[in-house]
C-alpha cells in the first residue's frame, strides 16, 4: 500500500488508468504475449528437436520470464491446443507456404488468413504455431537476426487484431477455463471453415459450468510483466 508521501504519484496513476486503462491493459497483455510466445517455442523445440538447445535470452527474453506458475500453466494449455492443430494437415500445409526469409506482408497475410472469420484460442494457438516453425527454420540456418523480427511480427499482429478481444475474455488466463472443441478449421485457401469454436466454460476440477462465451474476467493486480490478467 502507498504511503501518505506517494499520494500524488497515486492520483496520477489513477488518472492515467481511468482515462486508457485499456490501452494500458492491452500493453500488458502483449508483454505477457511475447513471454508466452516464447515458451511455446521453447517448449515445441525442446520436444520435437532434442538436440537443439534454445533459451530465453536467444528469443529476447530474460532468462527467469517464465519461472511464473502462471505462465507455465498457459503455456502448457497453449501446447495442448497445438497437439489438435498438428493433426490438421490443412493447417500444416499452409503454414509450410511461409519460409522464414519471408517479407513482413507475406508473414501478416498468412496470419491474418488464419484469422479471416474471427478468433478463438485456436487460431492465436496457429498463430504461435506459424511463429514456432518460422523461428525453427532461422535457428537451423543460423539466421538468428532473423528471430527477433519474426516475433516482432507476431507482437505487431497481435496488438493490432487480437489484444482487445483477449482483454475481452478475461486475459490470457482465460484459455485455461476453456476447452475448445472444433471440426477442421482451414480450407486449402486458409480461410476458416466453420467459424468459433463451441467452448465449454469449465472449472479447475473439470466441472461445467456453461457452454457459452467465456465471461469477462477480474482483472488481477499486476505486480510484473509475467502476472497474467
Amino acid at each position: 500500500m502507498a504511503d501518505a508521501n506517494d499520494g500524488e504519484r497515486v492520483d496520477e496513476n489513477e488518472l492515467r488508468g481511468a482515462a486508457g486503462g485499456e490501452d494500458v491493459m492491452d500493453e500488458v497483455i502483449i508483454e505477457q504475449g511475447a513471454v508466452l510466445l516464447r515458451g511455446y517455442v521453447i517448449e515445441r523445440v525442446t520436444v520435437e528437436h532434442p538436440a537443439i538447445r534454445v533459451s530465453h535470452e536467444d528469443l529476447g527474453g530474460r532468462p527467469q520470464e517464465a519461472d511464473d506458475p502462471q505462465i507455465k500453466e498457459v503455456v502448457d494449455q497453449l501446447l495442448k491446443i497445438a497437439d489438435d492443430l498438428n493433426k490438421n494437415a490443412e493447417l500444416q500445409h499452409l503454414i509450410s507456404t511461409v519460409q522464414s526469409n519471408c517479407a513482413q506482408d507475406v508473414f501478416m497475410t498468412v496470419a491474418r488468413s488464419i484469422f479471416e472469420d474471427g478468433i478463438n484460442w485456436g487460431r492465436i494457438v496457429a498463430l504461435f504455431h506459424l511463429a514456432y516453425r518460422l523461428i525453427y527454420q532461422a535457428l537451423t540456418q543460423n539466421h538468428f537476426d532473423i528471430i527477433k523480427r519474426i516475433i516482432s511480427w507476431v507482437l505487431q499482429f497481435i496488438k493490432e487484431n487480437i489484444s482487445a478481444w483477449i482483454r475481452q475474455q478475461g486475459g490470457w488466463v482465460s484459455c485455461c477455463l476453456c476447452v475448445c472443441v472444433w471440426p477442421p478449421m482451414w480450407s486449402h485457401t486458409g480461410r476458416a471453415r466453420h467459424g468459433p469454436p463451441h467452448t465449454e466454460r469449465r472449472t479447475h476440477l473439470g466441472q461445467e459450468v456453461h457452454k457459452h462465451k467465456p465471461r469477462h474476467m477480474p482483472s488481477r493486480n499486476i505486480q510484473t510483466q509475467n502476472t497474467l490478467t
